[in-house]
């Protein structure tokens, strides 16, 4: 069921503890950057029900790190997640045509 269609409070908060992205992610980790193109391309569809569904689940969750979403309308632009790890680096996940749970999984087991 989408974020979009429930209703009440209690079952907004209910969804957003529980699902697919609904974990604290790894202390060291301190910004996500997700990139695609919002025109043209089907490979980026994982991306767009990432944003949808499991993106809030993981901003609520984790209200320490800074979330960033790059909307494109060049069709060219691969789509694409970056965990930053502050001065330790961080890691670029390539995402076309990748299912929304897996990239959750790909950003839970990034590590510098």
């Amino acid at each position: 069921m989408s974020l979009r269609s429930l209703k009440s409070a209690r079952e907004i908060v209910s969804k957003l503890q529980s699902g697919s992205g609904a974990q604290k992610l790894s202390p060291q980790v301190t910004k996500i950057s997700l990139a695609y193109a919002f025109k043209g391309k089907t490979e980026c569809a994982g991306a767009k029900h990432f944003l949808q569904e499991n993106l809030p689940r993981m901003q609520y969750n984790n209200p320490d790190v800074e979330f960033e979403v790059f909307k494109s309308a060049d069709p060219a632009t691969k789509p694409s997640v970056t965990v930053h790890f502050g001065e330790r680096g961080s890691k670029t996940i390539d995402i076309p045509t990748m299912q929304s749970d897996t990239i959750c999984d790909k950003v839970f087991q990034a590590s510098p």
